[in-house]
């Protein structure tokens, strides 16, 4: 199976976790949800810059992309794309996590008023528990924000986390919470790890 033809059964409401290493080809997933859904409905969570790798990708892929994604941008030097939201990771995580939850949930209502269910694709959220010094109280908190919008209609979710820089205890809650998790092998191989439907656990999916 194709990876767009089983992304494109994800469900509303779901949260698919993709696990990846800083040597897979998850630049290529990501661009490849954003052809399957269309750019218009996805709205990038650019956690400290982490767009930045797969925009080198794509420019050096000759891969262009609209330069007017949706993007909240969590920290970060970059000024590219529609950024409709920016946050500060440095302050009281009480504050800026609040923000940006209150300011997903308008989008996610904007997009639905308008007939279009949104795709919100975070990149690395785990770079921003070292910020937090590895918090535990941090680490529960971050980890609990998605399962917040599980089972919205208004929207699905594909979170991109680099297992080589995580920290174990998030991404153990993550993978508990999530209903979806496929993990990007160095040698291009995507498995699928957890599903809704048992039968596709360990199904391996081509990218292209």
């Amino acid at each position: 199976m194709k990876f767009t033809e089983y992304i494109s059964r994800v469900n509303p409401g779901e949260n698919v976790l993709i696990e990846h290493t800083s040597l897979s080809d998850y630049p290529l997933l990501s661009y490849l949800i954003g052809e399957t859904y269309g750019w218009k409905r996805i709205i990038l969570v650019d956690i400290i810059d982490s767009s930045l790798p797969l925009l080198r990708w794509m420019h050096l892929s000759n891969i262009h992309i609209p330069e007017d994604i949706t993007r909240f941008k969590v920290g970060g030097i970059s000024d590219w794309g529609n950024v409709v939201l920016e946050v500060n990771p440095h302050n009281d995580p009480g504050i800026f996590l609040s923000r940006f939850s209150r300011a997903l949930r308008e989008n996610y209502l904007e997009s639905y008023s308008r007939g279009v269910e949104a795709i919100t694709v975070v990149m690395n959220p785990e770079r921003l528990i070292p910020i937090h010094n590895n918090r535990p109280s941090f680490i529960m908190t971050l980890a609990a924000l998605p399962t917040v919008f599980l089972g919205d209609i208004k929207r699905r979710a594909f979170y991109f986390v680099n297992i080589d820089m995580t920290h174990k205890r998030y991404r153990a809650l993550l993978e508990e919470a999530f209903t979806r998790i496929l993990k990007i092998h160095d040698d291009g191989r995507i498995t699928v790890l957890k599903s809704p439907s048992l039968n596709e656990e360990g199904t391996e999916l081509d990218p292209l």
